[in-house]
């Protein structure tokens, strides 16, 4: 019968029951996310795999230290050792108790940003709320693209070589060998940016509401459009261009220079 000794039941404990870590800094830049933090005393480590839940990922602040370098505030997780092989650690989810978002009601959900940053996406029992403030932009856009293939391995129809594909994380392209499977570049970046080019959004920000696109239509609930800003340069109201009569709209100091209303 297997006897459990202090010695080895503090060894096993050590090699396979994880550890709490701080979380020192992240990179974002490698396909699969990864972190650096210290678990025990004087026990630092770098390039730690963090797995982040499919459609979801975030990258928490660095850490805030001293002058000597000692970790004064930050981001922490709960480190697993692979098959209690202390050499091989996996972060879990990571939290940061200078940002959370709390004191939620039961059933709630959330997204945020740093608490100085005041940016939430909050799911309530009233409802859904996007909050940010006033000095941000809330803003839902099309960027100047198309959508592509989801496909990261494509079929050819060549030999191609004996080589295997190759392991997940590492590089961006290469050929799996098989029936002329050819290994394409993985992850993507962030697209907010080419999207603040775009003339085809809603946003919100200090100083005005816009609404922008090639035409722009105000409807109600009946499908139909009352105001209809074409882009020809000419705002219709009392519906949409081209179905029904429309004249150009006048005022007491005389006619509109680009806004026509519909007649009957």
């Amino acid at each position: 019968m297997h006897r459990a000794t202090p010695l080895n039941s503090s060894f096993r404990a050590y090699s396979a029951g994880g550890a709490r870590s701080v979380v020192d800094k992240v990179d974002d830049t490698k396909l699969m996310q990864e972190m650096g933090g210290n678990f025990m005393a004087d026990e630092t480590r770098q390039e730690i795999e963090a797995a982040q839940n499919y459609g979801f990922t975030s990258v928490v602040f660095d850490a805030e230290k001293d002058s000597s370098g000692k970790v004064q505030a930050s981001a922490e997780c709960f480190m697993s050792f692979i098959g209690g092989n202390r050499s091989f650690p996996a972060a879990g989810p990571m939290d940061d108790r200078r940002h959370r978002l709390f004191k939620l009601e039961k059933g709630d959900t959330a997204m945020f940003r740093g608490r100085g940053d005041k940016q939430q996406f909050h799911m309530t029992e009233e409802g859904g709320y996007w909050s940010a403030p006033q000095n941000k932009t809330v803003r839902m856009q099309l960027v100047p693209e198309d959508s592509e293939s989801n496909a990261t391995v494509q079929q050819g129809g060549g030999g191609g070589s004996s080589g295997g594909a190759k392991a997940a994380g590492g590089g961006s392209g290469g050929s799996s060998g098989q029936g002329g499977q050819q290994q394409q570049m993985r992850g993507q970046e962030a697209l907010y940016k080419k999207g603040k080019d775009s003339h085809r959004f809603v946003d919100v920000t200090k100083d005005k509401t816009r609404v922008s696109g090639t035409e722009c239509h105000a409807m109600l609930d009946d499908g139909k459009t009352y105001l209809h800003v074409h882009s020809d340069k000419q705002v219709y109201v009392g519906g949409q261009s081209g179905n029904g009569s429309f004249s150009k709209l006048v005022t007491l100091d005389g006619p509109c220079a680009n806004s026509f209303g519909k007649i009957g």
